[in-house]
């Protein structure tokens, strides 16, 4: 599940580096001198020309909340936070995220630990994000036994 987390926080990085945190779209009379008229409106080439430009994918957009919730909460939390930001963002090397995080050089375990934590942190806030229904795995309809089926 942590490799998960990793993934996400990689995609957060890559969004970042590409698009930043501004967004905007393009004027209309861009949009009209680009195209000689009104621009396509179906099909994913459509899209793709009207939506580049505006900012983060969901994804990205809640793993950057959730950052910046976990800056917010408290100084473990925002150390938490600056490591995320050295590790994926900045992609410093290991000895730079540890300076950073204020570890020794020769603390590998403790700095996997951290890195271990802050993906813990940012699951958790993400999970929390998500909702108290979307965060269930049981099921709510009870199974029928294959023998029973007949009776129902």
């Amino acid at each position: 599940m942590l490799a998960d987390v990793e993934k996400l926080m990689r995609h957060w990085a890559e969004q970042r580096a590409r698009l930043g945190l501004g967004s905007g779209l393009g004027s209309q009379m861009g949009s009209i001198m680009e195209w000689k008229g009104a621009a396509p409106r179906g099909g994913a080439a459509g899209s793709s020309i009207l939506v580049s430009g505006a900012g983060l994918d969901h994804a990205a957009a809640e793993v950057d909340a959730a950052v910046a919730e976990l800056r917010r909460r408290d100084k473990r939390g925002e150390v938490l936070a600056r490591l995320a930001v050295f590790r994926y963002l900045h992609e410093a090397p290991v000895r730079e995220q540890m300076r950073q995080v204020g570890l020794a050089e020769d603390a590998d375990r403790t700095y996997r630990n951290w890195v271990k934590a802050m993906h813990l942190q940012v699951q958790g806030i993400l999970a929390a994000r998500l909702g108290p229904d979307r965060t269930h795995t049981v099921r709510r309809v009870p199974m029928l036994l294959v023998c029973n089926i007949e009776a129902t």
